[in-house]
């Protein structure tokens, strides 16, 4: 799952906006928002390019990306 206050986190510190991303991907803002809400799933794909509009590094992509898994493997 996305960390969805994180990833919006990072949209506003580098002064973007779902509306200039989304063409990117490529989508509506509409459904870049519900991605980023966990509202539609996300692909791989969409994930690299939101990681290259984002300046999000390899290691840090699992902190943006896979929220659930991390959540459950704290949690053991």
């Amino acid at each position: 799952m996305v960390n969805t206050s994180k990833l919006k986190g990072r949209i506003v510190e580098k002064g973007k906006t779902i509306q200039v991303i989304a063409p990117k991907i490529p989508c509506s803002p509409y459904i870049l928002g519900r991605k980023i809400a966990n509202e539609s799933p996300m692909s791989l794909e969409e994930a690299s390019i939101l990681c290259d509009e984002l300046d999000i590094e390899e290691n840090e992509f699992a902190e943006f990306f896979l929220q659930e898994k991390l959540q459950k493997r704290n949690t053991k």
